[in-house]
């Protein structure tokens, strides 16, 4: 069924930042929203994990109504939420980091078999596993970031600007490993400034300027289309 948004209107105290939002990301799919600074594409995702208010409209997943939801509640649907900037805990070791994620996780093999996968992926995360996390590059911190919400077992990650502050290399190297998670069946929902690369791997996207879509389709027609060019491709 995956996650349905109708009609959405939300904001921060009197102040509507998302104006009529409706979206759909189904079962293992993989979803880029796109747009410029201050679009409401954080907002959204803050919308989805019940931590701004919502005025009108729905949100819900696999049939449960999240709009309904407190924000505590939310991963118990296996939604997980990557935020802008990581929000890794710096003094704590990259596998403390990874088994925050996994608080809802009550079975300790299923722990250990959702660690194994995650060094699968993020090698370099487990050679590093005693090191603090604070003291990794910012590529190794977004792989703490991304590893930590696996560890839940989602069925929907979603990423809040994930290339933020990578160097071009490893914003390549971010979104093979993403293409990785998605092949596990884990469905995607990413919103970025980066329209090249948001384009390029994910399947579907919509395109937002302020608080409203404005185009949605297949990733590589938008990335054809002339205006998206122009505006944020630099084409």
């Amino acid at each position: 069924m995956g996650l349905e948004i109708n009609e959405l209107h939300a904001g921060y105290g009197k102040i509507e930042a998302l104006h009529g939002i409706s979206l759909k990301v189904e079962d293992g799919d993989y979803v880029a929203v796109v747009g410029a600074n201050g679009a409401g594409k954080s907002t959204l995702l803050k919308a989805i994990s019940g931590t701004v208010q919502v005025f009108g409209g729905t949100i819900s997943f696999d049939g449960n109504l999240l709009t309904k939801m407190p924000a505590h509640k939310i991963p118990e649907c296996r939604i997980a939420h990557v935020p802008e900037g990581r929000q890794i805990f710096p003094g704590l070791s990259v596998f403390d980091n990874l088994m925050i994620g996994a608080w809802l996780v009550k079975d300790h093999d299923q722990r250990s078999q959702r660690l194994s996968l995650i060094y699968d992926l993020f090698p370099r995360l487990k050679e590093r596993s005693s090191q603090l996390a604070g003291t990794l590059s910012g590529g190794e911190q977004q792989m703490v970031a991304v590893g930590r919400a696996l560890m839940l077992g989602p069925k929907l990650i979603m990423l809040d600007e994930p290339s933020q502050g990578l160097a071009p290399k490893l914003v390549n190297e971010m979104y093979e490993q993403l293409k990785q998670v998605h092949k596990l069946g884990t469905s995607v929902l990413l919103v970025e400034q980066n329209t090249t690369s948001a384009l390029k791997y994910s399947t579907r996207a919509y395109v937002m300027e302020r608080g409203r879509i404005i185009l949605s389709g297949l990733s590589e027609e938008l990335r054809n289309k002339e205006e998206i060019r122009r505006a944020y491709l630099g084409i």
